[in-house]
Protein backbone atom coordinates (compact mmCIF):
# COMPACT_ATOMS: atom_id res chain seq x y z
CA UNK A 1 0.00 0.00 0.00
CA UNK A 2 2.64 2.37 1.16
CA UNK A 3 4.44 1.37 -1.99
CA UNK A 4 1.74 2.24 -4.55
CA UNK A 5 1.38 5.75 -2.61
CA UNK A 6 5.09 6.30 -2.52
CA UNK A 7 5.14 5.46 -6.70
CA UNK A 8 2.16 7.33 -7.09
CA UNK A 9 3.49 10.44 -5.44
CA UNK A 10 6.41 10.36 -7.70
CA UNK A 11 4.33 9.96 -11.13
CA UNK A 12 2.38 13.08 -10.12
CA UNK A 13 5.61 14.71 -9.49
CA UNK A 14 6.77 13.61 -12.69
CA UNK A 15 3.56 14.72 -14.28
CA UNK A 16 3.87 18.09 -12.87
CA UNK A 17 7.46 18.53 -14.28
CA UNK A 18 6.59 17.71 -17.74
CA UNK A 19 3.69 20.35 -17.43
CA UNK A 20 6.00 23.30 -16.19
CA UNK A 21 8.24 22.70 -18.69
CA UNK A 22 6.00 22.09 -21.38
CA UNK A 23 4.53 25.61 -20.59
CA UNK A 24 7.89 27.04 -19.95
CA UNK A 25 9.20 26.48 -23.57
CA UNK A 26 5.93 27.62 -24.43
CA UNK A 27 5.86 30.76 -22.79
CA UNK A 28 9.42 31.33 -24.55
CA UNK A 29 9.42 33.63 -28.40
CA UNK A 30 10.04 31.13 -31.22
CA UNK A 31 13.14 32.91 -33.08
CA UNK A 32 12.92 33.29 -37.20
CA UNK A 33 16.27 34.65 -38.59
CA UNK A 34 16.01 35.28 -42.59
CA UNK A 35 19.16 35.55 -44.35
CA UNK A 36 19.20 37.69 -47.97
CA UNK A 37 22.53 38.09 -49.88
CA UNK A 38 22.50 40.54 -52.46
CA UNK A 39 19.73 42.26 -50.39
CA UNK A 40 19.91 45.72 -51.70
CA UNK A 41 19.26 44.70 -54.95
CA UNK A 42 16.06 45.74 -56.73
CA UNK A 43 14.28 42.17 -55.72
CA UNK A 44 16.70 41.73 -52.65
CA UNK A 45 15.22 44.89 -51.07
CA UNK A 46 11.95 44.31 -52.15
CA UNK A 47 12.50 40.68 -50.15
CA UNK A 48 13.59 42.23 -47.02
CA UNK A 49 10.54 44.37 -47.12
CA UNK A 50 7.99 41.66 -47.39
CA UNK A 51 10.10 39.83 -44.11
CA UNK A 52 9.56 42.88 -42.15
CA UNK A 53 5.33 43.24 -43.64
CA UNK A 54 5.33 39.16 -42.39
CA UNK A 55 7.11 40.12 -39.06
CA UNK A 56 4.48 42.83 -38.17
CA UNK A 57 1.81 40.41 -39.19
CA UNK A 58 3.25 38.19 -36.04
CA UNK A 59 3.11 41.76 -33.75
CA UNK A 60 0.55 39.58 -31.87
CA UNK A 61 2.66 36.49 -31.06
CA UNK A 62 6.02 36.07 -28.90
CA UNK A 63 7.60 35.61 -32.29
CA UNK A 64 10.96 37.43 -32.70
CA UNK A 65 12.28 37.38 -36.56
CA UNK A 66 15.79 38.70 -36.62
CA UNK A 67 16.51 39.43 -40.91
CA UNK A 68 20.29 39.88 -41.87
CA UNK A 69 21.12 41.58 -44.87
CA UNK A 70 23.79 40.70 -46.69
CA UNK A 71 25.75 43.07 -49.10
CA UNK A 72 29.19 44.53 -50.53
CA UNK A 73 30.71 46.05 -47.87
CA UNK A 74 31.23 49.17 -50.07
CA UNK A 75 27.47 49.32 -49.78
CA UNK A 76 26.65 48.11 -45.99
CA UNK A 77 26.91 51.90 -44.36
CA UNK A 78 24.36 53.00 -46.56
CA UNK A 79 22.12 50.14 -46.06
CA UNK A 80 22.48 50.06 -42.50
CA UNK A 81 21.08 54.40 -43.20
CA UNK A 82 18.25 53.30 -45.05
CA UNK A 83 16.86 50.45 -42.60
CA UNK A 84 17.26 52.90 -39.72
CA UNK A 85 14.91 55.46 -41.66
CA UNK A 86 11.87 52.51 -41.79
CA UNK A 87 9.91 51.91 -38.75
CA UNK A 88 9.90 48.86 -36.86
CA UNK A 89 8.33 46.38 -34.68
CA UNK A 90 9.50 45.08 -31.57
CA UNK A 91 9.30 41.54 -32.99
CA UNK A 92 11.99 42.50 -35.82
CA UNK A 93 15.40 43.45 -35.53
CA UNK A 94 17.40 44.38 -39.37
CA UNK A 95 21.52 44.22 -39.17
CA UNK A 96 23.77 44.94 -42.31
CA UNK A 97 26.77 42.33 -43.07
CA UNK A 98 29.51 42.57 -45.49
CA UNK A 99 29.06 40.01 -48.40
CA UNK A 100 31.36 39.17 -51.36
CA UNK A 101 29.43 36.12 -53.14
CA UNK A 102 32.87 35.09 -54.71
CA UNK A 103 34.82 35.30 -51.22
CA UNK A 104 34.40 31.19 -50.90
CA UNK A 105 31.88 31.47 -48.49
CA UNK A 106 33.94 33.42 -46.39
CA UNK A 107 31.45 36.32 -45.72
CA UNK A 108 28.57 34.25 -45.39
CA UNK A 109 30.26 31.90 -42.67
CA UNK A 110 30.19 34.97 -40.44
CA UNK A 111 26.48 35.66 -41.11
CA UNK A 112 25.32 31.92 -40.43
CA UNK A 113 27.25 31.76 -37.40
CA UNK A 114 25.65 34.95 -36.16
CA UNK A 115 22.33 33.12 -37.05
CA UNK A 116 22.99 30.50 -34.97
CA UNK A 117 23.47 32.00 -31.83
CA UNK A 118 19.73 32.74 -31.81
CA UNK A 119 19.28 29.71 -31.87
CA UNK A 120 16.06 29.68 -34.01
CA UNK A 121 15.12 28.35 -37.74
CA UNK A 122 17.05 29.69 -40.44
CA UNK A 123 16.23 30.57 -44.19
CA UNK A 124 18.45 31.99 -46.42
CA UNK A 125 17.34 33.37 -49.53
CA UNK A 126 20.14 33.59 -52.14
CA UNK A 127 19.48 36.24 -54.58
CA UNK A 128 22.71 38.02 -55.33
CA UNK A 129 24.39 37.15 -58.81
CA UNK A 130 25.88 39.32 -61.45
CA UNK A 131 23.71 40.65 -64.10
CA UNK A 132 25.17 43.53 -66.11
CA UNK A 133 26.64 43.36 -69.38
CA UNK A 134 30.23 43.04 -69.75
CA UNK A 135 32.86 41.33 -72.43
CA UNK A 136 33.99 39.22 -69.82
CA UNK A 137 31.00 37.15 -69.70
CA UNK A 138 31.96 34.10 -69.28
CA UNK A 139 33.77 35.15 -65.75
CA UNK A 140 30.55 36.37 -65.34
CA UNK A 141 28.83 33.04 -65.54
CA UNK A 142 31.37 30.81 -63.52
CA UNK A 143 31.05 33.90 -60.98
CA UNK A 144 27.09 33.16 -60.74
CA UNK A 145 27.76 29.30 -60.01
CA UNK A 146 30.96 29.63 -57.99
CA UNK A 147 28.46 31.97 -55.56
CA UNK A 148 25.66 29.34 -55.64
CA UNK A 149 28.17 26.33 -55.20
CA UNK A 150 29.96 28.52 -52.24
CA UNK A 151 26.51 28.93 -50.63
CA UNK A 152 25.50 25.58 -50.06
CA UNK A 153 28.50 23.85 -49.46
CA UNK A 154 29.14 27.12 -46.58
CA UNK A 155 25.32 25.94 -45.40
CA UNK A 156 26.15 22.24 -45.20
CA UNK A 157 29.17 22.88 -43.28
CA UNK A 158 27.61 25.22 -40.70
CA UNK A 159 24.56 23.66 -39.81
CA UNK A 160 26.62 20.03 -40.36
CA UNK A 161 28.69 20.75 -37.25
CA UNK A 162 25.58 22.12 -35.55
CA UNK A 163 23.90 19.11 -36.02
CA UNK A 164 26.98 16.81 -34.29
CA UNK A 165 26.65 19.14 -31.11
CA UNK A 166 23.15 18.27 -30.77
CA UNK A 167 21.32 21.29 -32.76
CA UNK A 168 18.23 19.90 -34.71
CA UNK A 169 20.11 19.62 -38.75
CA UNK A 170 16.62 20.51 -40.29
CA UNK A 171 16.24 23.49 -38.43
CA UNK A 172 17.54 25.71 -42.00
CA UNK A 173 16.31 26.24 -45.34
CA UNK A 174 18.01 27.78 -48.50
CA UNK A 175 15.60 29.72 -51.49
CA UNK A 176 17.15 29.91 -54.06
CA UNK A 177 16.71 33.14 -57.03
CA UNK A 178 17.15 31.14 -60.17
CA UNK A 179 14.76 32.15 -63.67
CA UNK A 180 13.16 31.71 -66.45
CA UNK A 181 16.45 31.67 -68.03
CA UNK A 182 16.99 28.02 -66.34
CA UNK A 183 13.71 26.91 -67.51
CA UNK A 184 14.17 27.58 -71.41
CA UNK A 185 16.67 28.84 -73.77
CA UNK A 186 15.35 31.29 -76.53
CA UNK A 187 12.94 29.32 -79.23
CA UNK A 188 13.30 26.50 -76.94
CA UNK A 189 10.52 23.87 -77.52
CA UNK A 190 8.37 22.73 -74.59
CA UNK A 191 8.70 19.34 -73.27
CA UNK A 192 4.84 18.77 -73.94
CA UNK A 193 5.07 20.66 -76.88
CA UNK A 194 2.98 23.42 -75.79
CA UNK A 195 4.17 25.57 -72.62
CA UNK A 196 7.35 25.12 -70.30
CA UNK A 197 6.78 23.72 -66.85
CA UNK A 198 9.05 23.44 -63.73
CA UNK A 199 9.63 20.25 -65.50
CA UNK A 200 11.39 21.74 -68.70
CA UNK A 201 15.11 22.60 -68.40
CA UNK A 202 17.27 25.22 -70.00
CA UNK A 203 18.94 22.95 -72.46
CA UNK A 204 20.18 25.39 -75.50
CA UNK A 205 22.00 28.09 -73.57
CA UNK A 206 25.52 27.70 -74.35
CA UNK A 207 28.44 29.05 -72.34
CA UNK A 208 30.88 31.59 -74.33
CA UNK A 209 28.62 32.11 -77.16
CA UNK A 210 27.42 35.87 -76.18
CA UNK A 211 26.34 37.36 -73.15
CA UNK A 212 22.54 36.48 -72.88
CA UNK A 213 24.22 32.52 -73.57
CA UNK A 214 26.58 32.76 -70.62
CA UNK A 215 24.08 34.43 -68.11
CA UNK A 216 21.15 32.02 -69.23
CA UNK A 217 23.75 29.14 -68.80
CA UNK A 218 25.09 30.31 -65.76
CA UNK A 219 21.49 30.60 -64.25
CA UNK A 220 20.67 26.75 -65.43
CA UNK A 221 23.89 25.58 -64.35
CA UNK A 222 23.46 27.63 -60.38
CA UNK A 223 20.30 25.71 -60.06
CA UNK A 224 21.34 22.38 -61.24
CA UNK A 225 23.95 22.61 -58.59
CA UNK A 226 22.23 23.88 -56.05
CA UNK A 227 19.52 21.39 -56.18
CA UNK A 228 22.68 18.33 -56.30
CA UNK A 229 23.89 19.58 -53.41
CA UNK A 230 20.78 19.56 -51.51
CA UNK A 231 19.45 16.59 -52.41
CA UNK A 232 23.14 15.31 -51.30
CA UNK A 233 23.52 16.66 -48.26
CA UNK A 234 19.74 16.61 -46.87
CA UNK A 235 19.50 20.57 -47.06
CA UNK A 236 15.61 21.65 -47.40
CA UNK A 237 15.43 23.35 -50.87
CA UNK A 238 13.34 25.67 -52.61
CA UNK A 239 13.81 27.02 -56.36
CA UNK A 240 11.75 30.02 -57.18
CA UNK A 241 12.17 30.48 -61.17
CA UNK A 242 10.80 33.95 -61.96
CA UNK A 243 10.10 35.67 -65.30
CA UNK A 244 11.14 38.91 -66.38
CA UNK A 245 10.83 40.88 -63.54
CA UNK A 246 9.74 44.73 -63.43
CA UNK A 247 7.04 46.72 -60.79
CA UNK A 248 8.07 49.68 -58.86
CA UNK A 249 11.04 49.68 -56.52
CA UNK A 250 11.41 50.39 -53.00
CA UNK A 251 11.99 53.99 -51.66
CA UNK A 252 15.19 55.76 -51.99
CA UNK A 253 16.39 52.96 -54.71
CA UNK A 254 19.25 53.42 -56.62
CA UNK A 255 19.06 49.98 -58.15
CA UNK A 256 20.73 49.79 -61.55
CA UNK A 257 18.01 47.02 -62.50
CA UNK A 258 17.62 46.45 -65.96
CA UNK A 259 13.94 46.56 -65.73
CA UNK A 260 14.29 50.16 -64.64
CA UNK A 261 16.67 51.04 -67.53
CA UNK A 262 13.99 49.32 -70.07
CA UNK A 263 10.65 51.20 -68.39
CA UNK A 264 12.79 54.22 -68.17
CA UNK A 265 13.91 54.05 -72.01
CA UNK A 266 10.46 53.36 -73.49
CA UNK A 267 8.54 56.32 -71.36
CA UNK A 268 11.74 58.77 -73.22
CA UNK A 269 11.28 57.32 -76.25
CA UNK A 270 14.33 55.92 -76.72
CA UNK A 271 13.43 52.46 -77.64
CA UNK A 272 10.29 50.52 -78.18
CA UNK A 273 8.05 48.81 -75.64
CA UNK A 274 8.57 45.14 -75.68
CA UNK A 275 6.11 42.58 -75.05
CA UNK A 276 7.17 40.26 -72.81
CA UNK A 277 6.68 37.58 -70.38
CA UNK A 278 7.09 38.91 -67.06
CA UNK A 279 5.82 39.12 -63.61
CA UNK A 280 5.50 41.92 -60.50
CA UNK A 281 8.70 42.52 -58.07
CA UNK A 282 6.33 42.56 -55.19
CA UNK A 283 4.82 39.58 -56.20
CA UNK A 284 8.57 37.75 -56.20
CA UNK A 285 9.33 38.96 -52.80
CA UNK A 286 6.31 37.41 -51.16
CA UNK A 287 6.47 34.39 -53.26
CA UNK A 288 9.85 33.84 -51.68
CA UNK A 289 8.81 34.50 -48.26
CA UNK A 290 6.06 32.25 -48.17
CA UNK A 291 8.60 29.54 -50.33
CA UNK A 292 11.02 30.00 -46.95
CA UNK A 293 7.54 29.25 -44.80
CA UNK A 294 5.66 27.00 -46.30
CA UNK A 295 6.35 23.26 -45.79
CA UNK A 296 4.22 22.43 -49.01
CA UNK A 297 7.33 24.24 -50.60
CA UNK A 298 10.11 22.65 -49.59
CA UNK A 299 11.73 20.36 -52.41
CA UNK A 300 9.86 22.02 -55.41
CA UNK A 301 10.69 24.01 -58.13
CA UNK A 302 8.19 27.22 -58.39
CA UNK A 303 7.92 29.36 -61.33
CA UNK A 304 6.68 32.57 -60.81
CA UNK A 305 4.96 34.69 -63.34
CA UNK A 306 2.02 35.52 -65.37
CA UNK A 307 1.29 32.36 -68.05
CA UNK A 308 1.15 34.51 -70.98
CA UNK A 309 2.79 37.67 -72.78
CA UNK A 310 0.70 40.94 -73.26
CA UNK A 311 0.90 42.74 -76.95
CA UNK A 312 3.39 46.06 -76.54
CA UNK A 313 0.42 48.54 -77.33
CA UNK A 314 -1.44 47.32 -73.98
CA UNK A 315 1.67 47.87 -72.42
CA UNK A 316 2.47 51.09 -74.23
CA UNK A 317 -1.25 52.94 -73.77
CA UNK A 318 -0.87 51.98 -69.84
CA UNK A 319 2.80 54.40 -70.00
CA UNK A 320 1.04 56.82 -72.00
CA UNK A 321 -1.81 57.54 -69.59
CA UNK A 322 1.24 57.52 -66.44
CA UNK A 323 3.18 60.04 -68.37
CA UNK A 324 -0.22 62.24 -69.27
CA UNK A 325 -1.58 62.41 -65.73
CA UNK A 326 2.88 63.44 -65.42
CA UNK A 327 2.45 66.44 -67.64
CA UNK A 328 4.79 64.50 -70.41
CA UNK A 329 4.77 63.83 -73.49
CA UNK A 330 3.51 61.17 -74.56
CA UNK A 331 4.15 60.87 -78.79
CA UNK A 332 7.43 59.16 -78.24
CA UNK A 333 6.24 56.21 -76.82
CA UNK A 334 6.53 53.66 -79.46
CA UNK A 335 5.94 49.68 -79.54
CA UNK A 336 7.49 47.25 -80.96
CA UNK A 337 4.39 45.32 -82.99
CA UNK A 338 6.54 43.13 -85.43
CA UNK A 339 8.02 40.10 -82.67
CA UNK A 340 4.98 37.84 -82.29
CA UNK A 341 6.80 36.23 -79.03
CA UNK A 342 8.81 33.70 -81.08
CA UNK A 343 8.72 29.74 -80.04
CA UNK A 344 4.87 30.48 -78.13
CA UNK A 345 2.82 33.42 -79.87
CA UNK A 346 2.13 36.60 -78.07
CA UNK A 347 -1.28 36.19 -76.11
CA UNK A 348 -0.54 32.31 -75.89
CA UNK A 349 -0.42 30.49 -72.67
CA UNK A 350 3.59 30.45 -72.23
CA UNK A 351 3.97 28.55 -69.00
CA UNK A 352 2.29 26.83 -66.81
CA UNK A 353 2.58 28.05 -63.19
CA UNK A 354 -0.54 29.98 -61.53
CA UNK A 355 -2.05 26.57 -59.81
CA UNK A 356 0.70 25.47 -58.51
CA UNK A 357 1.33 28.71 -57.33
CA UNK A 358 -1.93 29.00 -55.53
CA UNK A 359 -1.08 25.51 -54.10
CA UNK A 360 2.61 26.07 -52.99
CA UNK A 361 2.31 29.30 -51.85
CA UNK A 362 -0.65 29.61 -50.02
CA UNK A 363 -2.92 30.80 -52.15
CA UNK A 364 -0.40 32.98 -54.18
CA UNK A 365 -1.50 34.96 -57.63
CA UNK A 366 0.23 37.73 -59.91
CA UNK A 367 -0.96 40.81 -60.42
CA UNK A 368 -1.82 42.01 -63.91
CA UNK A 369 0.89 43.25 -66.29
CA UNK A 370 -0.52 46.31 -66.73
CA UNK A 371 -1.20 46.96 -63.19
CA UNK A 372 2.49 46.61 -62.41
CA UNK A 373 3.62 48.69 -65.39
CA UNK A 374 1.21 51.09 -63.79
CA UNK A 375 2.37 51.12 -60.40
CA UNK A 376 6.12 51.21 -61.94
CA UNK A 377 5.90 54.37 -64.17
CA UNK A 378 4.00 56.13 -61.39
CA UNK A 379 7.05 55.50 -58.94
CA UNK A 380 9.90 56.23 -61.65
CA UNK A 381 8.63 59.64 -62.11
CA UNK A 382 7.46 60.54 -58.53
CA UNK A 383 10.91 59.38 -57.25
CA UNK A 384 12.80 61.18 -60.85
CA UNK A 385 14.49 58.20 -61.01
CA UNK A 386 14.22 58.42 -64.64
Amino acid sequence: MFARAHYGIQFLALCQFLLMTTVHALALPSKRVSIITGANGYLGREIVHALRKSSESEEHTSSQHLILCLVRSGRVEEEETYWKKESMNENCTIRVFPYDMIDGGTTLHAALEHAKESDGSTCIYHVASVFSFTEDHEKMAHDNVKGAEDLMKTVSAVFSKSALNGSNSQNVKVVMTSSMAAVRGSGQTPLNGQYYTHEDWNTLSKLGVNWGNSYQWSKAESEKISWRFAKKHNIPFVSICPSFIFGPPSRESRSKSFSISFVGSWIRGESPVQSRLCVDVRDVAEAHVRAGIMDAATGERIIVSREARIPSLQIGDELKRIAQEKGLETGKIDCDTDFDGGAIKIGDKEVHCEQRMKDLLNGLECRPVTETMSDMAQMLLEQRII
